[in-house]
């Protein structure tokens, strides 16, 4: 498709906010209370699916995304299983990122034209929890996990009705998101999922702007599917100085198995779009986390052993089906590995210096249902314990702290985008992690001033001291590490340091740490980790409700629940 299709940028949105009814909010900052102007931790989700995108609406996900902008607020939504849930804490913000590859087809099955159409009915008639397994197979295989992506039947195009469907549902999503914005109380942004997936293969990224002033239409694997011609189209389409700003966050490279981040045959032009779209990497969500992988693949005590889901065309995979060569490759693109490659580069505009944030990726409209004692498995597995069942090597999903000045969208995409965020596997952790020097103890300092906080880059003369500041949520601290990332001679060295363990139960933790071993002409990554004790696992709650455990052990497991802090570098001159 030429890309001038996308170039009437949001004249378009605009106009149907008003003809909706919705007024486009401007200078939104400017509403807070600016007396203070210290960052704070605000909670969020930023991966989230609803019956407008067709994986979701295929299991009987019928919410839309104002549903899941009023769960995200606090109040209760019905599942297509039946079930009633509630979120016990309101989230802070929310962004409804819907599949861009499905909104003609769910579009159209949603309007009064659906009788029409073949797929519609068999849509309609057919979607639930129990036939949804079908359906997948059925559409959103078909389209976007072979060769090369192909459009449904009822969508190539030749078919006008599917643009022009997917443009309203697109402004729709726009409408709904503006009118669910509160600024300073709850943030609402606009994004949308660009799915990358050949030959089952995930490289997907999540699009979020800054303000309402977004892409005409939402850019779609179908018609751009390299991750170059995405970021050339919002170069063309999302231009900084008439008001658009986009990051593209990577998501789930545990299922990418090594495709996500291919930068062998990479241009000058695209290694500077990838600094400036991709300063954050999903680290964990539903789908498993994607922080590491040991580099010995059979060793089953690493670190790295934290909700692994290893697949095979999106199937569970055993560890031991890998060859060396493709766990090696998959190894490659975890975030640890990625930030590791980074330090290769200088300094300014680099590739791979991504922050971490956690997310759901629910596919129920339920933006920040991760607690470990109600998740139930997901929506994607099917209802019941028969579900938990399958969804056993699915995680409860996991949730991004921002450290923002304030509630409102610019203040919460400056703080992605200077990377000053962190991923939790669900719980509330307070985290904070910044550089100062030696003789300025951020423990004992009234206000959280370091030189450098975390996702800030460097060039350091002497020995770094860094400080970490945890409190927990409902379960106490066990652990603070380090994970230390060193380039060396072209290849990168990697260290987990413990920092500190807890004796007895504590909330909060403080603590200093000195790399005794810097060498100011090496480039270098430092990032916290910091666990509580554990807990029982979502899938042992499950089983054990069940009555039983016994015939499944493997559900039967505890969980050291996790925060991950984005990186403070170092590189030299």
């Amino acid at each position: 498709m030429p890309i001038e299709r996308w170039k009437r940028h949001s004249t378009t949105s605009f106009l149907a906010l008003i003809l909706l009814g919705v007024a486009p909010l401007s200078a939104a900052s400017e509403r807070c209370d600016k007396s203070d102007s210290e960052t704070r931790p605000l909670w969020g989700d930023l991966h989230v699916h609803t019956s407008y995108s067709l994986d979701a609406n295929v299991f009987g996900t019928l919410a839309t995304p104002a549903d899941a902008y009023r769960f995200a607020k606090g109040e209760s939504l019905t599942r297509a299983d039946g079930t009633t849930v509630k979120l016990a804490r309101p989230l802070d913000f929310v962004a409804v990122t819907e599949h861009a590859e499905w909104l003609d087809f769910t579009a159209i099955c949603d309007g009064p034209d659906a009788s029409s159409y073949d797929d519609c009915q068999n849509l309609l008639s057919n979607r639930s929890p129990a036939k949804g397994s079908q359906l997948f197979r059925e559409y959103v295989v078909t389209t976007i996990t072979g060769p090369a992506p192909q459009p449904l039947t009822l969508c190539d195009d030749e078919n006008t009705q599917c643009a022009a469907s997917a443009l309203t549902r697109w402004e729709s999503i726009q409408a709904q998101t503006e009118a669910a914005y509160e600024p300073c109380t709850f943030t609402t942004l606009h994004g949308y999922e660009w799915s990358h997936t050949p030959n089952f293969k995930h490289a997907h990224r999540n699009i979020l702007f800054r303000t309402s002033d977004v892409t005409a239409e939402a850019l779609d694997y179908i018609h751009y599917p390299t991750v170059e011609s995405l970021w050339d189209a919002l170069d063309e389409t999302c231009v900084e100085q008439d008001g658009c700003k986009a990051l593209t966050i990577p998501h789930n490279t545990n299922m990418g198995n090594g495709i996500s981040f291919e930068l062998s045959h990479a241009t000058e032009k695209s290694l500077k779009q990838r600094g400036q779209y991709e300063r954050l990497i999903e680290i964990t969500q539903e789908k498993g986390t994607s922080e590491c992988l040991p580099e010995d693949q059979a060793d089953l005590s690493s670190d790295c052993s934290f909700e692994l889901f290893l697949t095979q065309q999106s199937r569970p995979t055993p560890r031991e089906a890998f060859s060396q060569e493709d766990w090696q490759k998959m190894r490659s693109t975890y975030a640890r590995s990625l930030v590791g490659s980074g330090l290769a580069f200088p300094r300014d505009a680099a590739p791979l210096r991504m922050g971490f944030i956690g997310s759901t990726d629910t596919h129920a409209a339920t933006p920040g249902y991760v607690d470990e004692r109600t998740w139930t498995g997901s929506a994607l597995a099917g209802a019941g314990f028969e579900g938990a069942v399958r969804s056993n090597a699915w995680s409860a999903g996991g949730l991004v702290g921002v450290w923002a000045v304030e509630n409102t969208r610019e203040a919460i995409f400056d703080a992605l985008y200077r990377r000053d965020v962190y991923a939790t596997s669900g719980p509330r952790i307070s985290l904070r992690f910044g550089l100062a020097t030696q003789n300025k103890n951020m423990c004992q300092a009234d206000k959280w001033a370091p030189e450098v906080n975390m996702g800030g880059v460097s060039t350091l003369s002497k020995q770094p001291t860094f400080y970490v500041q945890a409190q927990a949520d409902t379960t106490p601290l066990s652990e603070i590490e380090i994970i230390k990332l060193t380039r060396v001679n072209g290849e990168t060295k990697e260290q987990v340091i413990s920092v500190w363990q807890a004796k007895g139960d504590h909330m909060t933790a403080c603590i200093a740490w000195t790399d005794s071993e810097f060498d100011q002409n090496l480039a270098y990554a430092w990032y916290p980790r910091v666990k509580e004790k554990l807990v029982p696992r979502w899938s042992a709650i499950q089983c054990e409700k069940a009555g039983r455990c016994e015939e499944f052990p493997e559900m039967d497991t505890e969980i050291a629940e996790r925060a991950w802090g984005s990186p403070i570098w170092h590189i030299p001159q």
